[in-house]
């Protein structure tokens, strides 16, 4: 699961709230492919798993 324990605050993720609305309105997108720069790109069906990685 590329996405799942992923999503850490830090350098570029100064904040956690702020960092969730970013993945919730990428999940909007309801895009089927998501490449990032770092990591493995998720090729099927992104934005249930960045709905998934918002919950958390």
């Amino acid at each position: 699961d590329p996405v799942e324990h992923m999503l850490i605050p830090g350098v570029f993720n100064l904040g956690r709230p702020r960092l969730l609305d970013s993945v919730r309105r990428l999940a909007d997108l309801d895009a089927e492919v998501a490449c990032f720069g770092h990591g493995d790109p998720v090729l099927r069906g992104a934005a249930a798993e960045l709905r998934r990685a918002a919950a958390m």
